[in-house]
C-alpha cells in the first residue's frame, strides 16, 4: 500500500477539526476539551500511520519488512528494526515532534504481525516507557488489514492513546472503526466510533462516511459527517463536510458555516 494512503485515514477527527475554537460553541471549557479530543485522535492516528501505512501484503514477514524499511514520519527521530527471525518490528522514538502539540515524544513501540484464520493480517502494537513533553504516554493498537484486491484495503479494529495535556489532565482516546482505502483513487472512508476523556469529561464521536482523498500527495477536503456528544451535559455538535474548504457545524448555539484547513 502506498505510504500516503493511510495518512490521517487512521484518524477519526473530532470537535473543531481544522476549525477556529469559536466554531465549536457551547459552554465555557467546551472548546478546550474539544481541541484536546481532536489532538488525541490526530496523535493516535499519526502513530497508526507510522505503523501501518507501508503494508501492502497479508503476509506477516513481508508486512514487517515493509514497515521496517519504509520512509518514516517524523523524519530523523524514529528508528526501527525488524527481528531477524520473527515478524516483529521495534520502533524507537527520540524527542520527536508530531501533530497537535506532540513534542519531545520518546519511547519504544513493539509491533507484531500475524496471519488471522481468515487470511487477513493482524497488527498489534504496544508502547514501553513512552513520554511526551516529559509526561507519561501510552499507545496500543489491534488492527486487522485485508488486501481486498490490487488497489483496495480494509482496515478495522481498535486503538488506545493516553497523554497529559497542558493543564495536567489525563487525556485518553479509544476508537473502534473500519476504514476502506482505495490505492487507485487515493481515497479512504472511515466509519465507526471513538471516545475521548479529558479529566472527568467524555466526548463520544461517531464517524459516518468520513472520506478524504489525496491529490499530488496532499490531503483534500473531507466529506461525510462527524457527530460529537460531550458528557456531562449531553452537549452535541454535528459537523457536515461536503468536500470543500467549508463545513456546516450544528451545535448548542445553532448552525453556522466554518472554514477548514484543507484544499
Amino acid at each position: 500500500m502506498s505510504s500516503t494512503l493511510f495518512r490521517r485515514s487512521l484518524t477519526i477527527l473530532s470537535l473543531c477539526v481544522g476549525l477556529s475554537a469559536a466554531a465549536c460553541g457551547g459552554a465555557a471549557g467546551t472548546d478546550d476539551d474539544g481541541n484536546d479530543a481532536n489532538a488525541a485522535m490526530s496523535q493516535s492516528g499519526a502513530v497508526e500511520f507510522m505503523l501501518t501505512s507501508p503494508v501492502s501484503s497479508n503476509d506477516p514477514a513481508t508486512a514487517a519488512s515493509a514497515v521496517a524499511a519504509a520512509q518514516w514520519w517524523p523524519a530523523g527521530c524514529a528508528t526501527r528494526a525488524k527481528d531477524p527471525t520473527q515478524p516483529i518490528v521495534t520502533v524507537t522514538l527520540n524527542n520527536c515532534t508530531g501533530p497537535f502539540g506532540l513534542v519531545k515524544w520518546s519511547g519504544t513501540m513493539t509491533v507484531t504481525f500475524a496471519k488471522n484464520a481468515d487470511g487477513s493480517l493482524n497488527v498489534k502494537a504496544a508502547s514501553t516507557n513512552m513520554t511526551t513533553t516529559g509526561s507519561p504516554a501510552t499507545f496500543s493498537m489491534d488492527r486487522n488489514i485485508t488486501v481486498d484486491a490490487s488497489t483496495t484495503r480494509t482496515v478495522k479494529g481498535t486503538s488506545a492513546w493516553t497523554r497529559t495535556n497542558a493543564n495536567g489532565e489525563t487525556v485518553t482516546h479509544a476508537n473502534s472503526w473500519t476504514a476502506m482505502v482505495d490505492a487507485a483513487t487515493k481515497c479512504r472512508t472511515v466509519n465507526g466510533t471513538g471516545t475521548t476523556t479529558v479529566g472527568t469529561k467524555a466526548i463520544a464521536t461517531t464517524s459516518k462516511d468520513y472520506k478524504i482523498c489525496r491529490t499530488n500527495g496532499i490531503d483534500g477536503c473531507p466529506s461525510g459527517t462527524l457527530t460529537h456528544v460531550m458528557t456531562p451535559g449531553n452537549l452535541a455538535v454535528t459537523i457536515s463536510f461536503d468536500g470543500t474548504s467549508n463545513a456546516s457545524v450544528t451545535g448548542p448555539n445553532g448552525s453556522r458555516k466554518v472554514a477548514l484547513v484543507c484544499q
